[in-house]
């Protein structure tokens, strides 16, 4: 299968410019179109950094109006120019990353130069930015009304207590308005910098244009700075009680969810992305919608297919999360529970459907191959030391079952904790 990889991969391209700029080339010359994307190693939590010497602390949701504010050039708008010019842009916030991406033609480079421009040159004009708040502000409140949205948000809380990862993406209706154009612009200076900053580029394009275009554009001459340090972020312990909200819900929904390196160091690099790869396995093996748990509890009617099991990790933290509707909270609750407590144990005892599991896993990787946006957004930049797809389908193909069983059996974890979203009162 690595043959096959390498040759619907090949020749990946990895270098640094003079100012610490990464990119990141991916020809993939039998396809008719081309994905670029500038991502920073900058996100939501990313609220507080120290420079020169003093601690400095934003408003939630910065990162996030940063990304919406780039767009906003002198004269004109990024992404209405981008859709001139023949491509499809977009923009995504994370805890630990934004990005900006865009889907052009094969060879069409006037839509690149745009991107390694706006995303170079801020310009935070204050009635644009009191527009943006608005704007935000909107964003904000349809979250809210959004159960599902609030749920999550709402476990994060009991998995990252006073952490900023407790916090909205969006951030919150006050912390937006708070949002000064001397705010972004510091917050820009701060993260948007060369050396925190990767290009990637997949699809058909010539490598020498490419490249030349990138050393000239203000991407590739913008001067290197000072980084910043981040503040080292102290989690407190998980709490095992059980948080009852009421929401605009039939039948109860249930939201629970638990630490990886709980107290211990993580991982990082291709090591932390094995363990990640291993962790997303062993969750599919036993609550994935053909396992035996699964099909217990479904046939039972205590779960529906409304049910999920998900492990996250991103620049400094690792957790799973499980959510579904049900009209047995309880018996659902001590269930999970019961499986995550034994999860190692589950695991073995489902080895002969591993290989199935693996498989099914690899086929959905391989697929992504085809997809040129896939395979451009998927990448975590330092986070996991720069892989790419095609480096996470080789870890998966080398995983093993004894792989995987260990690193459960050595996984330090946290309390299980629980949300219960319940029926409105008044609706009942």
């Amino acid at each position: 299968m690595t043959d096959a990889v390498t040759r619907f991969a090949p020749n990946e391209r990895h270098e640094t410019l003079p100012n610490g700029l990464r990119l990141h080339l991916l020809p993939r010359p039998d396809f008719h179109q081309m994905v670029a994307m500038v991502t920073v190693d900058f996100g939501a939590r990313d609220q507080s950094f120290e420079k020169d010497g003093q601690l400095v602390k934003q408003p939630a949701g910065l990162a996030h109006f940063l990304e919406h504010k780039l767009f906003a050039q002198p004269g004109y708008d990024a992404f209405s120019r981008l859709s001139e010019l023949g491509a499809n842009a977009n923009a995504f916030t994370t805890q630990t990353r934004t990005s900006y991406f865009l889907t052009a033609p094969a060879n069409e480079y006037e839509a690149l130069k745009e991107l390694l421009t706006f995303t170079q040159e801020p310009y935070f004009e204050a009635e644009s930015v009191a527009r943006e708040q608005d704007i935000i502000s909107q964003e904000v409140d349809m979250y809210q009304d959004d159960t599902n949205a609030r749920l999550y948000r709402l476990i994060l809380g009991q998995l990252f207590k006073d952490d900023p990862m407790a916090d909205d993406i969006a951030g919150t209706t006050e912390s937006v308005h708070s949002v000064t154009p001397e705010d972004l612009q510091l917050a820009f200076d701060a993260f948007y910098r060369p050396d925190n900053m990767d290009v990637v580029i997949a699809g058909a394009f010539d490598e020498t244009t490419v490249r030349d275009l990138i050393n000239a554009s203000p991407a590739g001459q913008r001067p290197a700075v000072a980084p910043v340090s981040l503040p080292t972020h102290e989690l407190q312990p998980v709490s095992d009680d059980i948080l009852e909200v009421e929401m605009d819900v039939v039948r109860p929904k249930v939201a629970m969810g638990q630490r990886w390196y709980d107290g211990a160091d993580m991982p990082t690099g291709r090591e932390a992305l094995r363990i990640a790869i291993a962790g997303s396995l062993a969750i599919d093996l036993v609550f994935g919608e053909f396992s035996p748990t699964y099909m217990t509890w479904y046939d039972s009617g205590m779960i529906d297919d409304s049910f999920s099991a998900e492990f996250d990790w991103e620049r400094g933290v690792a957790f799973l999360t499980i959510a579904a509707e049900t009209p047995e909270a309880d018996e659902l609750i001590d269930a999970v529970a019961d499986e995550l407590e034994n999860m190692a144990d589950r695991f073995a005892a489902l080895q002969a459907d591993f290989e199935l599991v693996k498989k099914d896993a690899l086929g959905r990787l391989i697929n992504k191959l085809n997809q040129l946006e896939e395979i451009v957004t998927r990448f975590e930049g330092s986070t996991f030391d720069f892989a790419t797809l095609r480096d996470e389908i080789n870890i998966l193909q080398a995983l093993t079952f004894t792989d995987v069983l260990e690193i459960l059996r050595n996984a330090q974890v946290s309390a299980l904790t629980t949300v219960i979203a319940t029926p409105n009162a008044l609706d009942m």
